[in-house]
């Protein structure tokens, strides 16, 4: 029973609840270049993808506990390394060597593939800077902090892309920009308002006018910069849909998507009493729908049944773990 415990708190340190969008980021721009699902190759990406996301998410977390900021943070008292059920020098051993592990697999992959391997590797190591910048505290001292993790997991989504491709294309430009907006919202608005109570973090949201006043939450004219970014995204996609993959299927499932993705925006950045817990709900189903909608209107390009699979896999995956994990169905106790 205890290694069970212990496994958990690994995971819960890793924050593997969320492994499934590392997943469909890396699988999307993969299959868009033409990769196949169903090879020795896909499946070995697929688990480099997972333990890329648990090394560099758990780095965030040690970091952020070595530097003391989720000390502070009393939403946080109960993760492992806060309790002590696990050692933060341990924990800093384990993912210094995670780093090695999947930079090495990084490299392989790259030269098995049929694509750029110099091109995928230029946005490999970009991934690594911009990710290594952001975990350095970057995240809690500068308002500007989107901008070092937009580049790291858009330059991720280009590695894939660039292990079956050789040469940029407008399709790719318009994934990867896709991509880099939702991550920006993301990072930009979701992660501010998660932390919007926290006063010895810089936030841009704060400057910007978004307070909690007598437990009611309001943006204040800082309301234009989430709609700014959620609007570009789907204009983006809407753009993408109307070039390359337009059919009355797809149109549809972006249009429910788009539905969805504004109701939850709004649902988000509403004025409204706090309620931190139902505010992470909201960005977990905001996140879910704006990643997934990106493989739904790509279906005429990557497949019908590999979209299915892909989405399938990161439903069970999420669900499945955030209940494991967090006794939870969508929003974990973060």
């Amino acid at each position: 029973m205890g290694f069970v415990v212990k496994i958990k708190d690994w995971l819960r340190i890793f924050r593997a609840q969320t492994a499934a969008a590392v997943f469909l980021l890396v699988f999307i721009p993969y299959l868009s270049a033409g990769g196949e699902l169903f090879s020795w190759y896909a499946l070995l990406l697929a688990l480099w993808s997972i333990f890329v996301h648990h090394i560099s998410f758990g780095h965030n977390t040690v970091l952020d506990t070595l530097m003391g900021w989720d000390l502070r943070d009393p939403n946080k008292k109960h993760h492992p390394l806060i309790a002590q059920r696990i050692r933060k020098e341990t924990a800093l051993k384990v993912v210094s060597v995670g780093f090695f592990v999947y930079a090495i697999i990084a490299v392989f992959l790259a030269y098995l593939g049929s694509g750029n391997p110099f091109y995928a590797m230029v946005f490999f190591s970009l991934y690594l800077v911009g990710g290594f910048v952001y975990n350095d505290g970057i995240s809690k001292i500068s308002v500007w902090d989107f901008i070092p993790i937009t580049i790291c997991f858009t330059s991720l989504s280009l590695f894939s892309y660039f292990l079956i491709a050789k040469e940029f294309s407008e399709l790719i430009i318009l994934i990867a920009l896709y991509l880099a907006l939702v991550e920006w919202f993301q990072i930009g608005i979701e992660g501010e308002i998660k932390e919007i109570e926290i006063k010895d973090e810089v936030n841009m949201l704060q400057r910007l006018g978004t307070k909690i006043d007598g437990n009611i939450f309001s943006m204040g004219k800082s309301i234009i910069y989430p709609w700014v970014l959620k609007i570009s995204g789907l204009a983006i996609a809407g753009y993408l849909l109307y070039k390359f993959t337009y059919v009355w299927l797809t149109a549809i499932l972006f249009t429910i998507g788009v539905i969805l993705a504004i109701y939850f925006c709004y649902k988000l950045t509403q004025k409204r009493e706090w309620n931190r817990k139902k505010s992470l709900r909201y960005m977990a189903l905001e996140e879910i729908v704006s990643i997934f909608l990106l493989p739904l209107i790509l279906i005429p390009i990557i497949g019908l049944l590999e979209v299915f699979i892909i989405l399938l896999i990161s439903i069970v995956y999420f669900v499945g773990m955030n209940a494991l994990l967090w006794e939870t169905c969508f929003a974990p106790k973060v």
